[in-house]
């Protein structure tokens, strides 16, 4: 089995660490020079822009360029279907693959209210999507039909704490910050072990109901675990090798299940990327780096990662959308 995380990284106890060195930028030093963009759909949980932690913002631009606001990703995201002819809302179904850890709810909830008020959770542990093949078939025969759309967005996470720490978070009721993603930082311990043996010496898959996810976790990293461990900045090049092995996965599982599947003449939309989670008071950010409009039996229509991106496209601050940027979701 991969190595088990310390009950210190899970819980998010962990004695605070000195943050990496990253590359060099300007830092953003006061709080209302921070683009914080409209979060178009919001919960109870709210903090006005005066309140976002100008060190977590620097170090989120620093070491994930072109991450967006998660209320600016999912207000684009809906303008950009809707500029594709993909319906969005009632008709629509969502169906996300994020890590069970419950910083990572805040975008479950607000893209439900985009599509339909409802999800279909395929993710587990790291954000793989752990439901496989059987969930994406019971998705897609859930989507709603005729005319309805089927749109699937999944991510590892990674936590930025107050102090700017790249792989840790501040959660609630805790008194210091902690691993996040605990299971991702467990799965990067296990490739080290693995890569100190020698050859024969190696792991050897073993199933283990009790802890499956976090052994299959270990086993999806162990070939990106050199990369990682080499980066100059490991916990931020950690989410990103995760997402490679993610992205793979759900491939192969659209592959496999969509045809037969998705309704005929459903647009099925994937969009892959990194959550951000940040504390209280600045917004969880989302870095988008896979936008595909789909056919139904899974062929790449449309590449639509670059409107999705573009730093020029402004639609999204329309006055017909929501759009209060004195309020963001506190991470």
């Amino acid at each position: 089995m991969a190595a088990s995380v310390s009950a210190a990284e899970l819980e998010g106890s962990a004695t605070p660490r000195e943050g990496p060195t990253v590359p060099t930028k300007t830092p953003i030093t006061n709080a209302a020079d921070v683009a914080v963009p409209g979060e178009g759909w919001s919960n109870d949980k709210t903090r006005g822009r005066e309140s976002a932690n100008p060190t977590v913002v620097a170090m989120v631009e620093q070491q994930f360029p072109g991450a967006l606001a998660e209320g600016e990703f999912i207000d684009k995201l809906v303008i950009l279907l809707e500029q594709n002819n993909v319906v969005v809302g009632d008709n629509s179904l969502l169906a996300t693959s994020f890590c069970c850890d419950e910083v990572n709810r805040s975008l479950d909830s607000k893209l439900c209210e985009a599509f339909g008020g409802q999800n279909f959770s395929m993710g587990g542990l790291a954000g793989f999507p752990f439901g496989g093949v059987t969930s994406f078939g019971a998705f897609s025969h859930h989507i709603p039909k005729p005319g309805g759309s089927a749109v699937v967005v999944y991510a590892p996470h990674v936590g930025v704490d107050s102090t700017g720490v790249v792989g840790k978070v501040d959660r609630r009721g805790m008194p210091a910050s902690g691993a996040c993603c605990g299971s991702a930082c467990a799965a990067l311990n296990f490739c080290k072990e693995q890569l100190e043996k020698d050859q024969a010496e190696q792991f050897t898959p073993q199933v283990d109901f009790l802890d499956a996810q976090q052994a299959w976790v270990g086993q999806a990293l162990l070939p990106h675990g050199k990369e990682v461990v080499d980066a100059s900045n490991p916990m931020a090049q950690l989410p990103r090798a995760l997402y490679t092995a993610q992205k793979e996965a759900m491939h192969k599982i659209i592959t496999a299940a969509a045809p037969g599947n998705v309704p005929e003449n459903t647009p099925l939309v994937l969009v892959g990327g990194i959550q951000i989670n940040t504390p209280t008071g600045t917004p969880d950010f989302f870095l988008p780096l896979q936008c595909e409009l789909r056919s139904p039996a899974g062929e790449v229509q449309a590449d639509l990662l670059a409107e999705l991106t573009d730093p020029n496209d402004t639609k999204w601050m329309s006055p017909e959308r929501p759009n209060d940027t004195s309020e963001t979701i506190s991470g």
